[in-house]
């Protein structure tokens, strides 16, 4: 019996990123479908656990240009179902489904768009390319056959503009058995405050710093490690936020690069209190982060920006502190919290890693993308 050939296709991530290869790639794989990957972000030609993976270097291409080469590439694996993850690659989707119509197309939703482009913009111009992306975008929704949305509150908008397509909520969830829990001790002599994911001033780096800072003053018999895991978007920043720490006497900073998703577990490990401290622009403040799960999932209590998808979607109460980014006294005034009565540090860390467990992990979330494609596929 032939196997259900299925193409997971990207213009703006990399081939082994975790939605894509970890989640999508891996449980379709296991599930008995034949699974390729191609992407415009790397040069790649492999097979990883099963998976072919496929990829060309097109981020300086011509839209019209990468579309050809995305449809060509579609072409020699012929799939009967192709999920995209962003706009571009639906278009070479939808040329390859005018010639093989019994073909199924998914659109996985997981960031603003457009505003994620548009709003990169200002004043007029910002308005002009939202609408310029738009038309092109509903027309699409239109087109494809389902949409998978990753959070409820992005759900609302397709909602609205794409009332009659089908849609299906697949959380961002972490896979819980690449993440172990090593509950926060913060009777220990060193105490380390971590972050993970894209390091860049816009997320509240210098914010961490400053509070971190600010913390190992009013705690000067305990020792402090700020533990930052990931990797800087921007060679100008990197360079100022060394040259900040290299002046810094009471904190030390340690800087991890980026790894592959099974192996991020050891480092979150690590950290007694996690943060993000990102700015509360449209885009994170209507963003369920992916990173939360994560630190959940090692049994970690955080401090995060109060935005609202966490407190609409998740008892956060139980497990971490919202607060004012910007407000540096109610941050130090959150992590006393913990150091002061560190049994709370404990339960928190207790709740977080349950509800990973209980219901808020990947190994649950699979069976909707399974159920899903195997529907279509009938």
């Amino acid at each position: 019996m032939n196997r259900k050939r299925i193409c997971l296709i990207t213009s703006g991530h990399p081939p082994f990123d975790e939605r894509i290869f970890w989640k999508f790639g891996k449980s379709l794989t296991e599930s008995g479908f034949s699974v390729a990957i191609i992407c415009s972000t790397q040069e790649i030609s492999k097979v990883v656990d099963g998976i072919s993976i496929t990829g060309f270097e097109g981020n300086s291409f011509p839209k019209k240009t990468k579309i050809e080469y995305f449809y060509s590439l579609i072409n020699q694996f012929n799939p009967d179902l192709i999920i995209c993850s962003e706009m571009l690659p639906v278009f070479a989707a939808l040329k390859f489904k005018k010639e093989n119509p019994n073909t199924k197309i998914i659109l996985d939703i997981t960031e603003w768009y457009p505003e994620n482009v548009a709003f990169k913009f200002n004043g007029i111009k910002r308005w002009i390319k939202y609408f310029q992306l738009l038309l092109p975008y509903r027309y699409i929704l239109l087109k494809v056959d389902h949409l998978t949305i990753g959070e409820v509150s992005k759900k609302k908008r397709y909602d609205f503009i794409a009332r009659s397509k089908p849609k299906t909520i697949i959380g961002y969830y972490p896979v819980a058995k690449y993440f172990n829990s090593k509950k926060s001790d913060l009777l220990k002599e060193e105490i380390v405050l971590g972050y993970a994911g894209v390091i860049t001033f816009e997320r509240g780096i210098k914010n961490l710093l400053q509070t971190c800072i600010s913390i190992a003053g009013k705690f000067p018999k305990k020792k402090f490690k700020l533990l930052l895991f990931g990797r800087f978007t921007y060679q100008q920043e990197e360079t100022e936020f060394r040259e900040i720490i290299s002046e810094i006497k009471n904190l030390t900073v340690e800087l991890v690069d980026w790894t592959d998703y099974d192996k991020m577990s050891p480092i979150i490990e690590k950290m007694d209190i996690c943060f993000d401290l990102r700015k509360r622009n449209f885009i994170y403040s209507n963003s369920l982060p992916i990173k939360i799960f994560e630190y959940m999932a090692c049994g970690k209590p955080f401090i995060y920006s109060d935005i609202k998808p966490i407190r609409v979607e998740m008892d956060f109460n139980k497990f971490g502190f919202l607060i004012d980014p910007e407000n540096e006294k109610e941050i130090v005034s959150a992590i006393e919290s913990y150091l002061n009565n560190p049994n709370l540090a404990y339960q928190h860390s207790m709740n977080a890693r349950k509800i990973i467990e209980d219901n808020k992990n990947w190994e649950s979330e699979s069976k909707k993308l399974i159920d899903l494609v195997s529907k279509l596929l009938m």
